[in-house]
């Protein structure tokens, strides 16, 4: 196994870690008494997770590798870069990365 492949399963079983602390909570605040009449309260939202350069560029070259070099392509256009290392913001990463989960599904 890779050193890309153990990072990728590292921070998918940490994404699946905070999925199952979500649905615990949810059960938990279910059981607790009184709480089923009242409505339900907004829950703070975890911080949008900040990626680094190399772990988009390996998202990128895993969905180029697979077929969808054309998508990776016009994603990066649309952000008005034409390769990831014209990025500026590290908060693009997020959304970048965001959208390139929707390549390929479907």
């Amino acid at each position: 196994m890779t050193k890309k492949d153990k990072a990728t399963l590292v921070e998918g079983l940490k994404r699946i870690c905070a999925d199952v602390a979500i649905l615990v909570s949810l059960f938990e605040d279910d059981e607790a008494p009184g709480k089923q009449d009242t409505p339900a309260e907004e829950e703070p939202k975890a911080p949008a997770k900040v990626y680094t350069y190399e772990e988009v560029r390996a998202i990128l070259a895993e969905k180029s590798r697979t077929g969808f070099r054309a998508e990776v392509k016009a994603l990066l256009t649309k952000h008005g870069v034409t390769q990831l290392s014209d990025v500026k913001e590290p908060d693009v990463f997020a959304a970048i990365v965001a959208e390139a989960e929707g390549i390929g599904v479907g």
